[in-house]
């Protein structure tokens, strides 16, 4: 196997810089190595034995120039067998091979067949090669997995694995790390990835020589970390089972066992860890195993011992068992041994430690059950286990219990039960904590929520747990001990436990969405706490319904403190506060240094849930019953004034399950549409600023996917972005696939998968391009809900765009999503700014663009944008989008074209008319003009000319008159010269001199003014005579 040497050589100068490849290239190696770590050795015996046998009499003759010692001739005791390597046909032998350095010459035993090479042995069986080569059971104090191997110690890197970590284009290396000191590294009880965005794999290569299995025991807390699981041949081909695996997070401080069949033959293990969160700079979640066991492997032909502080009792055993605490044993124990009473030890232990003088933080105080007559006290206990003496001049002894006291009251909204324990109260009924559940009178309805200010009993949908990393660290199962005026950790416990503490509801009674410039709350979670620590410890706050999540975290101690979480999600949920007293991954976790550290929680307070107790009822709309209220109809509110359901007015939208007020209905912006008044959503007819869009060719949903990023270790990623814009009554089309989960252990109702009107999910390549398919993982959504479509900003939180202006006359269609989906960097949840812009000459859909300063579409982790240049966006074309223009007259004929305008953007909508053909005139415009001019004023005269002829005719009438009554007498009375349908005009007398008819049209034009609407005549005066009166001259009448 010499030859294994230039071919190691040679991979690794060619492949070192392909990380995807060394997965198969180190399985090479070990398999290589094996062989040459035989022959090494062999080789190294062989000028060992003349060296060590060089050793004479000071002053011995010299062979050759050395002495050589003399061995004795090799009995059959010096013999011990081994098997030869298996031919093709699985024949092999059992040859027998001298003790080094123990004999030479002699007779070894003959060649014998033996068993095939597809034999193995059952678990908690060997194989005796040396005497019966059959298998027998394991003695008492050890163990065997027949044909396999289990890993569980990990104080050192087992030689059989192999850490690897990928590698990242070289074009990208001058500005990105290559992990290269990223590495699983064991944990003692564990052994851990690194818990940082690389990907790191961990190897183990088994030749199986019948069908086996592989099974571990794995803990990783958070969905920021794709754990997957690859089991390929020594060709790095996916064996016939096809097995790719994607184990879920367990969740903090919690393990869980897969266990995956495998093939005969060569199987390659890697266990990868890949980093996922590329939004900030905070640790991913690491991946820890505890236990790999490898079934189906070739013969063991010797059994383990079992560890220390382990025994097995019993021969033919699989397994051992763990010391109980206050007893020990050393490997290959057959039984444990208690320690003496002056000492103590922690479950698995090596040894005892001797216990010290009690002190007062030894012990605890605490409130006793109720009994059957509600009666209490406080006691004292001593911290389990317990490794102090209270029999020793200067311990501190136990303090004695209290008088019985009555219990405290329930907390709000519940009733005792059995005088002992309290729960809430049933539907319909409310309680004060102190009296008995009332029913709701008629027309009320109870106002659900979760308060808990008395810790003298453990709430009916609260669980405490205790869980340790290495399996024996919690003093007690539940971990957290209630303590009247507040429930703490517990004391006690080893440093490597988890402390979990979880309220659990079935979601929230008001409605999640977005309103003036925030997510709406649907309710709140608050609590006040106080951390007691030594050392780092740890308090995380999470929030938990298909994924866990975590909402805040505190480290080292913490004076009394309250927080307040506002919940934006109205589904069903958990919330789960986590207590660990020391960093994992930082510390020596297999102690009790900081025993007594510990978290106090005084109060915890969840509001507007659907479960729970109610304190209080709450008057319902007119029409409900005896039995709670009837709920208004959907798009209806309750009314102030008449507490009746009435509906909300057109195109706005309700906030509350039970919204009292008109002002709970709210407005959806302009160009959007309410669908039952609960959801506003854009129509595929868009009307907006009076223009019209048919946006149409945009339904259903579309893709963008993001240039390549990379983490800050140089893992690469890609962003798809699924977004749906319009129609379906509001209700999001867009689907973000998590195809990491396919193989993973949930159950098959479970769905990780995310619909919705705009989400994001982020694409991992495979590093090879080969066989590996493509992950899409993390789905989350960045725009479940359309807050409104406006020109102007500041929707959704959104006060500045990314994107240029537009350069067309044309305004954007801006459309601002919200997801109420809150995290510990988006607290209010995340918002989308997707812009639609005119592009006539976009082909198709149009192209989305994302940001070139946030190639992800996102800048912030927070805010996302998108510019979408499509000819949809431009506004369907109108009247005022064309003008007519007129041809010259010819032949008789004029033709009018109607032309769009030379900035038209529209399409679609109002089309051309057609041409208009009319008969015209040949005179040219102007001389149209003229004659135009000519005629009119043609016209005026003529019409000057009948009306002074007119006035005229009348006036030498009356003259005539006039004249014929020359004889001094005046005309009769009866008509006075004047028509029934003539004005009198004013008559000036003058005297007799005779007047020509020009002067008298003369005399009339002079007598008109701007002040008079009477015209003055001049008549001639003659002497009259009447009797009694004086002549009278120059008379004007």
């Amino acid at each position: 196997m010499a030859s294994c040497s230039p071919i190691k050589r040679y991979i690794v100068s060619v492949f070192s810089s392909r990380p995807a490849v060394m997965i198969c290239v180190f399985t090479l190696l070990l398999l290589c190595g094996t062989h040459l770590g035989s022959a090494a050795a062999n080789k190294k015996k062989k000028i060992e034995t003349p060296a060590s046998s060089t050793d004479g009499p000071p002053g011995g003759a010299a062979v050759g120039g050395s002495s050589k010692q003399t061995l004795p001739t090799c009995q059959l005791s010096d013999f011990h067998f081994e098997y030869t390597e298996c031919h093709s046909d699985g024949v092999r032998w059992r040859v027998s091979v001298p003790n080094p350095d123990t004999c030479e010459n002699g007779g070894p035993p003959p060649p014998i067949r033996a068993v095939d090479c597809g034999f193995t042995c059952e678990a908690g069986q060997y194989l005796d090669v040396q005497n019966s080569q059959t298998c027998l059971n394991c003695a008492a104090g050890k163990y065997s997995l027949g044909g396999g191997q289990r890993f569980e110690n990990w104080n050192k890197m087992p030689q059989e694995f192999l850490s690897l970590s990928e590698k990242v284009d070289e074009m990208y290396m001058e500005s990105r790390s290559n992990c290269n000191e990223s590495a699983w590294v064991p944990r003692n009880g564990f052994i851990s990835s690194p818990g940082n965005d690389c990907q790191v794999s961990l190897v183990y290569s088994a030749n199986l020589k019948k069908a086996g299995y592989v099974k571990f025991i794995y803990s990783y807390a958070e969905e920021d970390t794709i754990f997957h699981v690859r089991i390929s041949n020594d060709q790095c081909q996916e064996t016939g089972h096809g097995i790719d695996r994607w184990p879920d997070a367990t969740g903090e401080g919690q393990w869980k066992e897969i266990k995956i069949d495998l093939s005969m033959g060569m199987n390659v293990i890697s266990w990868k860890a890949i980093g996922m969160n590329f939004e900030d700079s905070t640790k991913t979640s690491p991946i820890r195993i505890k236990l790999i066991e490898i079934n189906g492997l070739s013969y063991t032909s010797q059994c383990t011992d079992c560890p220390s502080g382990t025994y097995s009792d019993t021969s033919g055993s699989t397994d051992c068992l763990v010391c109980s605490a206050n007893s020990f044993s050393a490997a290959g124990a057959t039984s444990c041994t208690a320690c003496p009473d002056t000492h103590y030890s922690h479950a698995g232990s090596s040894n005892c430690t001797v216990r010290q003088a009690c002190k007062q933080d030894d012990y605890f105080q605490t409130k006793a059950p109720c009994n059957a007559q509600s009666k209490t006290k406080t006691v004292y206990k001593w911290i389990q286990p317990k490794i102090c003496r209270s029999d020793i001049t200067g311990a501190t002894q136990l303090p004695s219990d209290s008088g019985e006291i009555d219990c405290p009251p329930c907390n709000p909204g519940m009733t005792f039960v059995n005088s002992s324990t309290c729960n809430f109260c049933p539907r319909n009924y409310y309680s004060n904590g102190i009296n008995e559940c009332k029913k709701c009178e008629g027309s009320t309805a109870p106002e659900y929520g979760m308060s808990f200010t008395s810790w003298n009993y453990m709430p009916p949908n609260m669980e405490a747990t205790c869980l340790s990393m290495y399996g024996n660290g919690c003093a007690t199962d539940d971990g957290w001990a209630l303590s009247g005026n507040h429930i703490h950790s517990g004391q006690g416990h080893s440093d490597d436990v988890y402390l979990v503490l979880s309220v659990s509801t079935a979601g929230f009674r008001s409605k999640e969405g977005y309103f003036n410039g925030g997510a709406i709350e649907v309710g709140t979670v608050k609590f006040e706490f106080e951390l007691q620590c030594v050392g780092d410890c740890l308090l995380f706050f999470l929030e938990e319904d298909y994924k866990s999540t975590v909402i805040e975290s505190w480290e080292g101690a913490q004076n009394r403190t309250t927080y307040i979480y506002s919940v934006n999600q109205q589904s069903e949920r958990r919330f789960t506060w986590a207590f660990q007293k020391a960093d994992y991954d930082n510390s020596d976790i297999a102690g009790s240094k900081y025993r007594n550290d510990m978290a106090i929680i005084y109060s915890i307070e969840v509001k507007n849930t659907v479960d729970g107790g109610a304190s209080y009822c709450k008057a319902c709309p007119v029409g409900s019953d005896m039995e709670g209220c009837i709920p208004c109809p959907e798009g209806y509110y309750i009314s102030n004034k008449t507490n009746k359901c009435e509906q909300c007015p057109p195109n706005t939208y309700l906030q509350n399950a039970h919204p009292y007020g008109e002002e709970s209905c709210i407005p959806c912006g302009e160009g959007l549409k309410t669908y039952k008044n609960s959801v506003c959503y854009a129509d595929c007819h868009l009307v907006y600023d009076y223009k019209h869009y048919d946006l149409t060719s945009l339904n259903g949903f579309h893709s963008v996917l993001s240039g390549a990023s990379f983490s800050a270790k140089g893992t690469r990623f890609n962003s798809l972005f699924n977004i749906s814009l319009c129609g379906n009554n509001g209700v999001g089309t867009a689907l973000c696939k998590n195809n990491v989960t396919i193989h993973s252990e949930k159950t098959e109702d479970f769905d990780d998968d995310v619909k919705s009107l705009i989400c994001r999910s982020t694409i991992i390549p495979s590093p090879t391009g080969e066989n590996e398919a493509t992950l899409s993982a993390q789905p989350v959504s960045i725009g479940d809900q359309l807050i409104g479509l406006n020109d102007a900003m500041g929707l959704a939180g959104i006060t500045k765009s990314v994107f240029p202006e537009s350069p067309y006359d044309i305004p954007d269609l801006k459309f601002y999503f919200h997801s109420s989906e809150s995290t510990k960097a988006c607290k209010n949840g995340r918002s989308t700014e997707l812009i639609l812009r005119c592009d006539k000459n976009a082909d198709g859909r149009g192209v989305l663009h994302l940001p070139e300063k946030c190639p992800g579409g996102t800048c912030d982790g927070c805010t996302f944008h998108f510019l979408w240049m499509t000819a949809a966006a431009c506004p369907e074309c109108m009247e005022d989008d064309y003008y007519a223009i007129k041809g010259e007259c010819s032949a008789g004929k004029q033709v009018k074209q109607y032309v769009w305008n030379s900035t038209r953007v529209c399409r679609d909508g109002v089309p051309l008319p057609e041409p208009i053909t009319s008969v015209c005139s040949m005179i040219p415009w102007y001389g149209q003009l003229a004659i135009a001019g000519f005629v009119f004023s043609l016209l005026v005269l003529i019409v000057i000319v009948v009306v002074v002829w007119k006035q005229n005719k009348t006036l030498e009438y009356k003259y005539q008159k006039l004249v014929a009554s020359a004889s001094g007498e005046l005309p009769a009375a009866e008509t006075c010269a004047i028509g029934e349908d003539e004005e009198e005009d004013n008559i000036i007398f003058e005297d007799g001199k005779s007047t020509s008819f020009f002067s008298k049209l003369k005399s009339l034009g002079s007598s008109n003014s701007s002040d008079k609407v009477e015209d003055d005549i001049k008549m001639p005066l003659y002497p009259l005579n009447f009797s009694g009166t004086k002549p009278i001259e120059n008379i004007n009448i």
